[in-house]
């Protein structure tokens, strides 16, 4: 399935020059699949991630690995209870470094799967586009590779920041649109550049197999580099909307909001023959924001209580209203590692099976003329704050 669209070089590159040395360098891919024994659909993300790659290419460098940073003199002062032990720092704290690649599930039992390598393990090619790194692979179409994560070996190693389990993956996909535009500044640079991804092939997670239907997959493609990343976190996608006015399924729709870049979120979308770019680093009298991220009043069934994702954006020509749903049982809670390092992390919630609506108004002289009413289904979420890693 070779994509018809040429990929822009900003899918490929990233970091380069000076810049590669510090920072996280991400890609992402979102789809969904169906169990082939039990017809139950799943949503997965596949990752491949930079960060910090060329403080240490010749080694991993995990955040949270414990590191005992005690000479023999030292050990000496600790075991005598002199006054010098109470001086002692008995860890040392690095900066990571390496790169990763990331297999998971979302849901009440979901879960995610890890693999760490140093920067010169992998192999990365331009023309054409492609990264290697020991079973895996991501090029401009396809992807592929498994990760199996001992129980044994994550009791041992909790720094790893991931799950006990096994992932197979031989994925094609095609990038319908190429969208270059989200957000870009000296430091950070984000844009979903398989706004409307085809996903095909299958996926063995855990045992069980599903098989990526490029009618159902409701795929989504993101890259992002930065010195960081911004907080709050705050992320919506789908791909699923079907029309409130027509009844109808609307095939060529979608949408991602991303943010928060200098107290705004960006929106890219795609209604249909129309196409929406409202990127938040342009001048700030092109468009307002208003969102949200909070808990709904808690229900009297505990399973049902939901987390409320809104936003609202107005431009001169559009205002556009967006409101999602997920219950607070399906969602997933993940740590991410941060480049600045002293463990900081992004602490994430996340989930696949939002559900809400999404409203589109033109503005016509006074008046607002409503475009578009369609509620949402199958909506990839997230949201998350940084905070200080323990010590």
């Amino acid at each position: 399935m070779k994509s018809n669209t040429k990929i822009s070089n900003d899918y490929k590159f990233g970091f380069t020059g000076a810049k590669k040395k510090l920072g996280i360098n991400t890609w992402r891919f979102v789809f969904n699949a169906v169990n082939t024994s039990t017809g139950a659909e799943q949503m997965f993300y596949i990752e491949f991630e930079m960060l910090n790659p060329w403080t240490s290419s010749d080694a991993v460098l995990l955040g949270f690995k414990p590191r005992v940073n005690i000479s023999a003199e030292d050990l000496q002062y600790a075991l005598a209870g002199t006054d010098s032990a109470k001086n002692l720092s008995t860890e040392s704290i690095v900066q990571p470094s390496y790169c990763a690649v990331r297999v998971g599930s979302f849901g009440k039992d979901g879960k995610q799967l890890c693999s760490y390598y140093p920067a010169k393990q992998v192999k990365f090619s331009n023309k054409p586009f492609e990264i290697i790194v020991d079973n895996k692979y991501f090029n401009e179409n396809k992807i592929g590779g498994f990760i199996n994560v001992p129980q044994e070996e994550l009791a041992a190693h909790p720094e790893l920041l991931c799950d006990a389990g096994y992932a197979k993956w031989d994925i094609n996909y095609t990038i319908k649109k190429d969208y270059k535009d989200g957000y870009k500044s000296d430091l950070i640079r984000w844009f979903p550049f398989g706004l409307q991804t085809v996903f095909s092939g299958t996926i063995h997670f855990d045992g069980d197999e599903y098989a990526v239907d490029p009618k159902r997959c409701c795929g989504y493609s993101e890259r992002f580099w930065g010195k960081s990343i911004p907080e709050p976190f705050f992320h919506l996608s789908s791909a699923n909307l079907t029309s409130v006015i027509s009844g109808k399924t609307l095939f060529e729709s979608s949408f991602s909001v991303r943010g928060i870049f200098d107290e705004r979120v960006s929106f890219v979308g795609k209604f249909e023959d129309i196409d929406i770019q409202l990127c938040a680093d342009g001048s700030k009298r092109q468009f307002s924001v208003v969102w949200d991220c909070a808990q709904m009043p808690e229900n009297d069934n505990p399973e049902e209580n939901l987390l409320h994702w809104s936003t609202s954006l107005n431009s001169k020509d559009w205002v556009i209203d967006i409101d999602v749903f997920c219950k607070i049982r399906e969602l997933n809670n993940r740590t991410i590692e941060l480049p600045e390092g002293q463990r900081k992390i992004l602490s994430l919630i996340e989930g696949g099976s939002g559900t809400g609506e999404i409203k589109l108004y033109k503005h016509i002289g006074n008046t607002l003329e409503q475009i578009e009413h369609a509620t949402l289904a199958k909506v990839f979420c997230e949201f998350g704050h940084i905070e200080e890693g323990e010590f």
